[in-house]
């Protein structure tokens, strides 16, 4: 069973931790690289973004007794395929999960330019998941 309040909770949190990054000015790479608690705070909520979006697909996995995954990235295939997901945006979703694990394990260190990317072009995805959750969840009542 789906616990929808806790759902939406995380959804929430996925719109806070964005209105905070969209809070914080950084107009190029060059600033991103030299201001270094700035940049610590963007890779810090764009992880915590990511966590609540994984926390919410084991969520669903759990909740609707779906195959266990082996990793993040393989419990976003398993939405997509219960179309909770956009199929469309597989792909991004399961590159989130990747990118997660790079800032929590910094192998070889995160590129800059890659979180830099993500923090000026791509934090609309999170927008996008957070649609996809609140769409399947309205359509179950």
């Amino acid at each position: 069973m789906l616990d929808k309040p806790l759902i939406e909770k995380k959804l929430r949190r996925i719109e806070e931790l964005l209105r905070e990054l969209t809070a914080v000015d950084v107009m190029t790479i060059d600033e991103f690289k030299e201001q270094i608690v700035t940049k610590r705070f963007i890779e810090r909520n764009i992880e915590l973004a990511i966590e609540q979006m994984i926390d919410i697909c084991k969520h669903f996995v759990s909740g609707m007794d779906l195959r266990e995954p082996e990793t993040y990235s393989e419990c976003f295939d398993i939405l997509a395929k219960e179309r909770v997901v956009s199929e469309h945006n597989l792909d991004t979703f399961k590159s989130m999960a990747r990118f997660r694990n790079l800032l929590i394990h910094a192998y070889d260190g995160v590129d800059d330019a890659i979180t830099y990317g993500i923090y000026k072009k791509r934090l609309n995805d999170f927008r996008i998941f957070v649609g996809n959750i609140r769409a399947y969840i309205q359509a179950l009542t």
